[in-house]
């Protein structure tokens, strides 16, 4: 098996497209609910359900790359709590990025909205239920720190060894590299 020194161009596109997203989408959450009812704020929610759907996708497409592809290996001295720890993070990621716009589509419906993607409707995996809904809310906003904390982790962890250590850990996600 030839194990690659880099991302190929799909793993970066998906992680530098994805990185944009999610930060776009969580700065947008973080202000929806203080916008006043009207238009713009259900054209933002609209938004903010289609990108994440969206996000869900690529993430979906983003595993599935990750489960048939080797990744470039860690650097051979990086300790093991260390190697424990980005194996760790890299698994927490994928997780969030799927849990948290899977529990926003559900959010939504279980609240009695449709979720579209710029005209395309979401299957309904549940009906309304107020129950469900505040669950699926109060997990939503869970979800979106927790992501949030663990992608400082991974920028810090990349910046450490981009200027600290001095390896290529994040040379090999930037496109151009040798």
């Amino acid at each position: 098996m030839n194990i690659p020194s880099r991302y190929d161009a799909l793993a970066m596109s998906l992680h530098w497209i994805m990185a944009l997203l999610i930060i776009g989408l969580w700065c947008l959450g973080l202000v929806l609910e203080d916008l006043p009812k009207g238009d713009l704020r259900g054209q933002m929610f609209g938004l903010h359900k289609a990108f994440g759907t969206i996000v869900l996708i690529l993430a979906a497409t983003r595993l599935t790359w990750r489960l048939t592809h080797s990744a470039p290996p860690l650097p051979d001295g990086m300790p093991g709590l260390e190697r424990l720890a980005a194996k760790a993070g890299h698994a927490a990621l994928y997780l969030l990025m799927i849990a948290l716009p899977l529990d926003g589509i559900l959010m939504s419906q279980t609240g009695g909205r449709e979720v579209s993607v710029f005209g395309w409707v979401a299957p309904t995996l549940m009906g309304k239920n107020d129950f469900w809904h505040e669950v699926f809310e109060d997990g939503h906003g869970l979800l979106a720190w927790a992501l949030a904390a663990i992608l400082v982790g991974h920028v810090l962890a990349a910046l450490r060894h981009h200027f600290v250590v001095k390896d290529d850990v994040l040379a090999r996600m930037l496109p151009g590299g040798k």
